[in-house]
């Protein structure tokens, strides 16, 4: 993203101000505040983030190895409108999607949003003078019926595929989701890819807070009603989030406690959190 973000911009006929902007790929990606049919709204409009031969190479892996959407900015668009519809469906907390169109043609795929006024949640965490404890642990009773629900419905789509605090918005007392332009595919492997989210929300608690992770990681616990989840996510090593290599490390235990360190970290800081044995 660019360090032009918070500059006054015109896209589609519409005046506002740059909220974020890809200058990799086709450079036309990029996030717009504006107003629309008398309501604040937010203007994203899709463009490819990557040269066309590593966006390639990269929507193999997503399609076959991860388990992704595609990655052109249709199939991103698209994405990000079913979710956002079907997050809204169960009842969750994200931006609506609107049917409404900028005065003037734009030609790369877009979609108009309510716009969400707040910050994010991570810069919450590292505020030293704030308490979110008790927002945590509110967040945690929604986080675990949002699990619940993907599972027993086999709907990767309410498994968030890019997890964290960052990815969150304080709106109204409560925290909305965004960021949907990618999501999970395979149906068979919904209680693993929950583990993904909840290792990376943990990972990026751990980031965000500090020093006063410990603590705060233990009153998201307490407030998530569903603790053999936690326990299975914690005992889950690294988490394969490739699943092309899950039946073999199935059959090889060992395989599971590799992968990113963050993730590695994070599941151990988990465990700790729930006291679990080693």
């Amino acid at each position: 993203m660019t360090r032009e973000v918070g500059r006054a911009v015109r896209v589609g006929g519409l005046d506002g101000v740059l909220l974020a902007r890809s200058e990799r790929g086709d450079g036309r990606h990029q996030v717009v505040s504006s107003e629309l049919g008398g309501r604040a709204v937010v203007l994203k409009v899709y463009g490819r983030k990557r040269a066309r031969l590593p966006t390639v190479l990269r929507g193999f892996g997503h399609r076959f190895l991860v388990g992704k959407t595609g990655l052109s900015a249709r199939e991103r668009r698209d994405t990000e409108r079913r979710l956002l519809e079907l997050w809204r469906e169960h009842g969750f907390a994200v931006p609506a999607p609107l049917a409404l169109d900028p005065p003037e043609r734009i030609a790369a795929p877009f979609l108009v949003m309510e716009r969400l006024a707040g910050p994010t949640v991570d810069v919450r965490l590292r505020d030293a003078g704030a308490d979110p404890a008790p927002a945590l642990a509110r967040f945690a009773g929604e986080w675990s019926r949002r699990h619940g629900l993907a599972e027993r419905l086999r709907e990767p789509g309410l498994v968030h595929a890019h997890p964290g605090f960052a990815h969150l918005l304080e709106a109204g007392g409560a925290w909305a989701a965004f960021d949907f332009e990618y999501a999970y595919t395979d149906r068979a492997r919904v209680a693993e890819l929950v583990d993904v989210e909840i290792a990376g929300f943990v990972a990026s608690l751990r980031r965000a807070a500090g020093a006063r992770a410990p603590a705060l990681l233990r009153a998201l616990v307490t407030g998530y009603p569903e603790r053999a989840r936690l326990e299975r996510a914690a005992r889950a090593g690294a988490i394969g989030r490739f699943r092309a290599l899950e039946p073999l490390a199935q059959r090889l235990p060992a395989l599971r406690g590799r992968g990113p360190r963050k993730l590695r970290e994070s599941v151990a800081a988990l465990a700790d959190a729930l006291e679990l044995g080693g």
